[in-house]
Protein backbone atom coordinates (compact mmCIF):
# COMPACT_ATOMS: atom_id res chain seq x y z
CA UNK A 1 0.00 0.00 0.00
CA UNK A 2 1.27 3.90 -0.94
CA UNK A 3 -0.27 6.91 -0.30
CA UNK A 4 0.40 10.45 -2.35
CA UNK A 5 -0.93 13.95 -1.41
CA UNK A 6 -2.68 15.82 -4.11
CA UNK A 7 -0.30 19.26 -4.95
CA UNK A 8 -1.89 22.56 -4.93
CA UNK A 9 -1.17 22.62 -8.87
CA UNK A 10 -3.41 19.02 -9.55
CA UNK A 11 -0.48 16.95 -9.61
CA UNK A 12 0.32 14.10 -7.27
CA UNK A 13 3.07 13.60 -5.35
CA UNK A 14 5.47 10.43 -5.87
CA UNK A 15 3.51 7.62 -4.33
CA UNK A 16 4.99 6.28 -1.02
CA UNK A 17 5.19 2.92 0.67
CA UNK A 18 3.51 2.99 3.85
CA UNK A 19 6.44 0.27 4.70
CA UNK A 20 6.94 -2.80 7.31
CA UNK A 21 4.53 -4.00 9.35
CA UNK A 22 1.96 -2.55 7.49
CA UNK A 23 2.91 -3.71 4.00
CA UNK A 24 4.41 -7.16 4.41
CA UNK A 25 4.84 -10.28 2.43
CA UNK A 26 1.45 -11.42 2.33
CA UNK A 27 -1.85 -9.24 1.12
CA UNK A 28 -2.48 -6.40 2.06
CA UNK A 29 -5.64 -4.38 0.83
CA UNK A 30 -8.79 -1.59 1.16
CA UNK A 31 -7.27 0.92 2.96
CA UNK A 32 -9.54 2.96 5.02
CA UNK A 33 -8.31 6.46 6.86
CA UNK A 34 -10.52 8.12 9.51
CA UNK A 35 -12.44 11.46 8.90
CA UNK A 36 -9.82 12.98 11.61
CA UNK A 37 -7.19 11.05 10.05
CA UNK A 38 -5.38 9.74 12.89
CA UNK A 39 -6.50 6.08 12.66
CA UNK A 40 -5.95 3.89 9.28
CA UNK A 41 -8.20 0.77 8.78
CA UNK A 42 -7.17 -2.33 6.27
CA UNK A 43 -7.71 -5.71 5.31
CA UNK A 44 -5.04 -8.69 5.46
CA UNK A 45 -4.34 -12.23 5.80
CA UNK A 46 -1.06 -12.05 8.47
CA UNK A 47 0.31 -15.75 10.23
CA UNK A 48 -2.02 -14.63 13.06
CA UNK A 49 -5.08 -14.52 10.98
CA UNK A 50 -8.60 -15.62 12.40
CA UNK A 51 -9.37 -17.25 9.10
CA UNK A 52 -8.32 -15.55 5.87
CA UNK A 53 -8.14 -12.04 5.65
CA UNK A 54 -8.76 -9.72 8.72
CA UNK A 55 -9.25 -6.46 9.71
CA UNK A 56 -6.95 -4.60 11.29
CA UNK A 57 -6.11 -0.85 12.69
CA UNK A 58 -3.23 1.45 13.28
CA UNK A 59 -2.18 4.95 14.02
CA UNK A 60 -1.14 7.27 11.09
CA UNK A 61 2.41 8.41 11.43
CA UNK A 62 2.01 12.67 11.60
CA UNK A 63 3.84 12.99 8.12
CA UNK A 64 1.83 10.37 6.84
CA UNK A 65 -1.61 12.23 8.13
CA UNK A 66 -4.54 13.45 5.37
CA UNK A 67 -6.01 16.90 6.38
CA UNK A 68 -9.27 16.67 8.75
CA UNK A 69 -12.39 15.99 6.37
CA UNK A 70 -15.66 16.67 7.27
CA UNK A 71 -18.84 15.73 5.32
CA UNK A 72 -22.47 17.64 4.62
CA UNK A 73 -25.57 15.54 3.83
CA UNK A 74 -28.90 16.23 3.56
CA UNK A 75 -32.03 15.52 1.83
CA UNK A 76 -33.20 17.26 -1.56
CA UNK A 77 -37.08 17.28 -2.06
CA UNK A 78 -39.83 19.89 -3.91
CA UNK A 79 -40.54 22.54 -1.88
CA UNK A 80 -44.64 21.86 -2.51
CA UNK A 81 -44.85 18.43 -2.17
CA UNK A 82 -42.14 17.41 -0.08
CA UNK A 83 -41.64 14.32 -2.30
CA UNK A 84 -37.66 13.68 -2.70
CA UNK A 85 -35.89 15.12 -6.03
CA UNK A 86 -33.49 13.50 -7.87
CA UNK A 87 -30.65 16.40 -8.73
CA UNK A 88 -27.21 17.03 -8.69
CA UNK A 89 -25.18 18.48 -6.07
CA UNK A 90 -22.19 20.36 -7.31
CA UNK A 91 -19.43 21.74 -4.60
CA UNK A 92 -16.70 24.22 -6.00
CA UNK A 93 -13.56 25.64 -4.31
CA UNK A 94 -14.54 29.14 -4.02
CA UNK A 95 -10.80 30.24 -4.33
CA UNK A 96 -10.19 28.64 -7.50
CA UNK A 97 -13.49 28.60 -9.14
CA UNK A 98 -13.18 25.15 -9.69
CA UNK A 99 -15.70 22.09 -9.55
CA UNK A 100 -14.18 20.32 -6.57
CA UNK A 101 -17.05 17.41 -6.89
CA UNK A 102 -20.40 16.32 -8.15
CA UNK A 103 -22.50 13.89 -6.40
CA UNK A 104 -26.52 13.18 -6.96
CA UNK A 105 -29.28 13.16 -4.69
CA UNK A 106 -30.63 9.80 -4.24
CA UNK A 107 -33.73 9.35 -6.23
CA UNK A 108 -35.75 7.13 -3.91
CA UNK A 109 -35.14 9.04 -0.93
CA UNK A 110 -33.10 12.40 -2.15
CA UNK A 111 -30.21 12.00 0.44
CA UNK A 112 -26.94 13.17 -0.78
CA UNK A 113 -23.69 12.76 0.99
CA UNK A 114 -20.12 14.69 -0.10
CA UNK A 115 -16.98 14.62 1.28
CA UNK A 116 -15.23 17.56 2.20
CA UNK A 117 -11.50 18.19 3.32
CA UNK A 118 -10.66 21.16 5.27
CA UNK A 119 -8.67 24.16 4.60
CA UNK A 120 -10.79 25.73 1.92
CA UNK A 121 -14.39 27.55 1.61
CA UNK A 122 -16.79 25.54 -0.55
CA UNK A 123 -19.55 27.08 -2.46
CA UNK A 124 -22.86 24.06 -2.97
CA UNK A 125 -24.90 24.55 -5.52
CA UNK A 126 -27.85 21.74 -5.86
CA UNK A 127 -29.69 21.83 -9.26
CA UNK A 128 -32.33 20.71 -10.91
CA UNK A 129 -34.07 21.53 -14.41
CA UNK A 130 -37.37 23.03 -13.62
CA UNK A 131 -35.97 24.01 -10.62
CA UNK A 132 -34.68 27.39 -9.31
CA UNK A 133 -31.17 26.16 -7.52
CA UNK A 134 -30.30 25.87 -3.95
CA UNK A 135 -26.98 27.80 -3.26
CA UNK A 136 -25.02 27.12 0.35
CA UNK A 137 -21.47 28.23 1.59
CA UNK A 138 -19.64 26.11 3.53
CA UNK A 139 -16.21 27.51 5.11
CA UNK A 140 -13.29 25.11 6.36
CA UNK A 141 -10.67 26.76 6.10
CA UNK A 142 -9.77 26.65 9.98
CA UNK A 143 -11.69 23.51 10.96
CA UNK A 144 -9.72 20.44 12.67
CA UNK A 145 -12.80 19.10 14.09
CA UNK A 146 -16.38 19.52 15.09
CA UNK A 147 -19.92 18.37 13.25
CA UNK A 148 -20.66 17.24 9.60
CA UNK A 149 -22.74 19.91 7.56
CA UNK A 150 -26.54 18.16 7.57
CA UNK A 151 -29.21 20.30 5.25
CA UNK A 152 -32.68 19.75 4.01
CA UNK A 153 -32.67 21.66 1.16
CA UNK A 154 -36.18 22.12 -0.68
CA UNK A 155 -36.55 23.10 -3.99
CA UNK A 156 -38.85 25.83 -5.76
CA UNK A 157 -40.12 25.21 -9.24
CA UNK A 158 -40.08 27.79 -10.89
CA UNK A 159 -42.15 30.33 -10.94
CA UNK A 160 -43.01 34.01 -10.60
CA UNK A 161 -42.21 35.70 -7.06
CA UNK A 162 -39.77 33.01 -6.28
CA UNK A 163 -36.31 34.01 -5.36
CA UNK A 164 -32.98 32.69 -4.70
CA UNK A 165 -30.59 33.63 -1.79
CA UNK A 166 -26.95 33.93 -3.42
CA UNK A 167 -24.80 32.97 -0.56
CA UNK A 168 -21.48 32.51 -2.66
CA UNK A 169 -21.73 36.19 -3.81
CA UNK A 170 -19.26 37.99 -2.23
CA UNK A 171 -18.07 41.91 -1.90
CA UNK A 172 -14.97 43.46 -0.13
CA UNK A 173 -16.13 44.65 3.18
CA UNK A 174 -18.39 48.20 3.04
CA UNK A 175 -17.14 48.19 -0.91
CA UNK A 176 -19.10 46.87 -4.00
CA UNK A 177 -16.07 44.88 -5.39
CA UNK A 178 -17.55 41.74 -6.35
CA UNK A 179 -14.86 39.05 -4.80
CA UNK A 180 -13.21 36.40 -7.42
CA UNK A 181 -14.69 33.76 -4.91
CA UNK A 182 -18.14 35.20 -6.52
CA UNK A 183 -17.06 33.31 -9.62
CA UNK A 184 -18.82 29.90 -9.32
CA UNK A 185 -21.98 31.56 -8.68
CA UNK A 186 -22.35 33.73 -11.30
CA UNK A 187 -21.71 30.64 -13.83
CA UNK A 188 -24.42 29.18 -12.01
CA UNK A 189 -27.14 31.49 -12.62
CA UNK A 190 -25.71 32.52 -16.01
CA UNK A 191 -26.52 28.54 -16.99
CA UNK A 192 -30.03 28.64 -15.39
CA UNK A 193 -30.76 32.04 -17.36
CA UNK A 194 -29.33 30.50 -20.70
CA UNK A 195 -31.48 27.07 -19.91
CA UNK A 196 -34.75 28.77 -19.52
CA UNK A 197 -34.73 31.04 -22.16
CA UNK A 198 -37.38 33.59 -21.17
CA UNK A 199 -36.97 34.03 -17.73
CA UNK A 200 -35.77 37.42 -16.56
CA UNK A 201 -34.79 38.09 -12.60
CA UNK A 202 -34.38 41.46 -10.54
CA UNK A 203 -31.39 41.09 -8.05
CA UNK A 204 -32.26 42.74 -4.88
CA UNK A 205 -29.50 44.21 -2.31
CA UNK A 206 -29.97 44.17 1.37
CA UNK A 207 -28.27 45.44 4.14
CA UNK A 208 -28.47 45.27 7.89
CA UNK A 209 -29.84 48.62 9.51
CA UNK A 210 -26.32 49.54 10.96
CA UNK A 211 -25.38 53.15 9.56
CA UNK A 212 -27.51 54.94 7.62
CA UNK A 213 -30.69 54.64 5.63
CA UNK A 214 -28.83 56.67 2.80
CA UNK A 215 -25.37 55.11 3.06
CA UNK A 216 -27.11 51.34 3.22
CA UNK A 217 -29.24 51.84 -0.58
CA UNK A 218 -26.38 53.42 -2.20
CA UNK A 219 -24.60 50.13 -0.85
CA UNK A 220 -26.86 47.83 -1.98
CA UNK A 221 -27.90 49.40 -4.90
CA UNK A 222 -23.86 49.55 -6.20
CA UNK A 223 -23.58 46.03 -4.78
CA UNK A 224 -26.24 44.75 -7.08
CA UNK A 225 -25.45 46.43 -9.88
CA UNK A 226 -21.97 44.91 -9.92
CA UNK A 227 -23.45 41.01 -10.33
CA UNK A 228 -25.56 43.00 -12.98
CA UNK A 229 -22.93 43.90 -14.54
CA UNK A 230 -20.92 40.72 -14.54
CA UNK A 231 -23.58 38.46 -15.59
CA UNK A 232 -23.96 40.88 -19.03
CA UNK A 233 -20.46 39.93 -19.38
CA UNK A 234 -21.03 36.44 -19.29
CA UNK A 235 -23.32 36.54 -21.66
CA UNK A 236 -26.48 37.36 -19.77
CA UNK A 237 -29.29 39.97 -22.12
CA UNK A 238 -29.67 43.01 -20.04
CA UNK A 239 -33.37 42.80 -21.03
CA UNK A 240 -33.52 39.88 -18.83
CA UNK A 241 -31.99 41.45 -15.54
CA UNK A 242 -32.85 44.20 -13.33
CA UNK A 243 -31.35 45.26 -9.92
CA UNK A 244 -32.50 47.09 -7.24
CA UNK A 245 -31.15 48.05 -3.56
CA UNK A 246 -33.54 47.55 -0.55
CA UNK A 247 -31.09 48.81 2.07
CA UNK A 248 -32.50 47.15 5.63
CA UNK A 249 -35.97 47.60 4.57
CA UNK A 250 -36.54 44.14 3.99
CA UNK A 251 -35.10 41.67 7.13
CA UNK A 252 -35.18 38.03 6.98
CA UNK A 253 -34.13 38.04 10.52
CA UNK A 254 -33.55 39.95 13.72
CA UNK A 255 -31.15 42.83 13.73
CA UNK A 256 -30.68 42.61 17.01
CA UNK A 257 -27.90 39.81 16.80
CA UNK A 258 -25.11 39.38 14.75
CA UNK A 259 -25.90 36.57 13.55
CA UNK A 260 -29.90 37.79 12.10
CA UNK A 261 -27.52 41.20 11.08
CA UNK A 262 -25.44 38.38 9.16
CA UNK A 263 -28.92 37.19 7.56
CA UNK A 264 -29.88 40.37 6.68
CA UNK A 265 -27.00 41.11 4.36
CA UNK A 266 -27.40 39.22 1.56
CA UNK A 267 -28.00 39.08 -2.40
CA UNK A 268 -30.65 37.12 -3.56
CA UNK A 269 -32.67 37.24 -7.03
CA UNK A 270 -36.53 36.80 -7.73
CA UNK A 271 -38.37 35.60 -10.82
CA UNK A 272 -40.22 38.73 -12.17
CA UNK A 273 -41.22 36.76 -15.73
CA UNK A 274 -41.36 33.12 -17.02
Amino acid sequence: MYYTTKLPDGKWSEAVNLGYPINTSGYETSIFVSTDGTTAFYSSEMKNSKGKQDIYLFEMPPVNRPNYTSYIKGNVFDADTREPVYANVHVYDLETGKLFATVSSDKVNGMFLATLPTGRNYGIEVMKDGYLFYSQNISLVDVKEGEPYEVDIALHKIAVGKNVVLNNIFFEPEKYDLKKQSEAELDVIAKLLAKNTTLKIEIGGHTDNTGTNEFNTKLSENCEKSVYDALIKKGVVAERLTYKGYASSKPVASNATVEGRAKNRRTEFVVIEI
